[in-house]
């Protein structure tokens, strides 16, 4: 992986990306940096570790006093993503297909329960509605096939930053986004998977990502 200020970071083969952004102590979302290189060493796929606290830089927050270097880093990244994979046209800034960026985060056990994934797109404003409605089918088909148990929920609680969308709409001038194909997913993870399942977990979004290439990426 490449090392820069506030996160460490590695190019793909895919037209996807997975991050982790707290996973820095303290108040890390712990286990989520070793599901994010789980996922990326059996995918291919590019990925985003964060190497500074959420109490010093959020970046998973807009851009403001006291985080502000650490985001455009991150950002700039996700750009060079994007160039690497051909789908941005010179001088362009729309996607020319569908892309995926996979935010695994953690969340405690409560208040979904021991067993429980959250997902969030604020709603739809992060990714399109035939994305949203694939990613939802393709990951309770995934989770199903470990265990029957593992409750899969859609902008409840952790519904979503809203600087995930600003990746696909835009934030002003400075950073205008990337159009209607990309398609951002802030995934909350319940303790007990992160900490005693992550091999499952791993596979389930490994899986993900997989069926991802095949349904959108053809060219």
């Amino acid at each position: 992986m490449k090392t820069g200020n506030y996160i460490k970071y590695c190019f793909g083969t895919t037209y996807c990306h997975v991050d982790a952004v707290h996973a820095a102590s303290p108040k890390a979302d712990r286990f989520t940096d070793e599901i994010v290189a789980g996922i990326i060493a059996k995918t291919g796929c590019a990925g985003i570790i964060g190497t500074v606290s959420r109490t010093v830089a959020d970046l998973n927050r807009p851009p403001g006093p006291g985080n502000d270097e650490a985001v455009w880093e991150y950002r700039d990244v996700i750009g060079q993503f994007l160039y690497n994979t051909g789908l941005l046209a010179p001088g362009s800034r729309s996607l020319a297909k569908p892309y995926l960026h996979i935010g695994i985060h953690g969340m405690k056990d409560q208040p979904h329960g021991p067993f429980s994934i959250e997902v969030g797109t604020i709603y739809g404003q992060t990714c399109s509605f035939r994305v949203k409605k694939w990613f939802g089918e393709v990951l309770k088909a995934r989770v199903r096939e470990f265990s029957p148990d593992i409750k899969v929920i859609f902008d409840k609680h952790w519904v979503g930053n809203k600087s995930l969308a600003s990746h696909r709409w835009g934030e002003g001038r400075r950073y205008p986004g990337y159009g209607k194909n990309y398609n951002a997913f802030q995934v909350e993870i319940s303790r007990t998977l992160r900490e005693h399942h992550r091999p499952a977990i791993i596979d389930i979004f490994t899986a993900v990502v997989a069926d991802f290439s095949l349904m959108f990426c053809r060219r």
